[in-house]
């Protein structure tokens, strides 16, 4: 009898290991990949991550890269080289499911780091795939807080 009731445990271990193996794998589609929860939120809202490409303004083009974070928070880089550069943050928000506005605090520096002043960007989207583009009014001040000018700015950029 012992050995028939060891028999019976040992069977009943490995029922018990394979269900819970069979419970484990129900649970995730046959054929599906692992998701991040960086990828679930790109997919949630598209503009999150890096993007890196061109902004065009009165001034002519140059560089920008922007990042937007599933926080809601938004930073900015631009320019570089002879023109000096850019650096700010800000705020984003989803306006649809590919679509999204975004408002930023650029200031701006020489090429020897000096502020030279700054520029209020305010911005609506959308993405396709993994381009985006933007437009809007930004809003341009000197290094003394006052305001100079106000320009139409169109960004296009592609997902790093």
């Amino acid at each position: 009898m012992p050995r028939i009731v060891k028999n019976l445990a040992l069977l009943a271990s490995a029922a018990a290991l394979a269900l819970s193996g069979a419970a484990a794998t129900s649970t995730t589609a046959v054929g599906a990949e692992a998701v991040t929860d960086t990828e679930l939120a790109i997919r949630a809202n598209p503009v999150i991550g890096s993007w890196q490409g061109t902004v065009q303004h009165q001034g002519g083009s140059g560089p920008i890269s922007l990042t937007f974070c599933a926080n809601g928070s938004v930073s900015l880089h631009s320019g570089g080289g002879s023109g000096g550069h850019g650096e700010g943050t800000g705020t984003w928000t989803s306006t649809g499911a590919s679509t999204f506005k975004f408002k930023v605090r650029e200031i701006l520096y020489d090429t020897a780091g000096n502020k030279t002043g700054s520029v209020d960007v305010n911005q609506s989207g959308k993405i396709t795939g993994n381009t985006l583009n933007s437009t809007g009014i930004s809003t341009i001040y000197d290094v003394n807080g006052n305001q100079v000018a106000q320009a139409q700015a169109t960004i296009t950029a592609t997902r790093v």
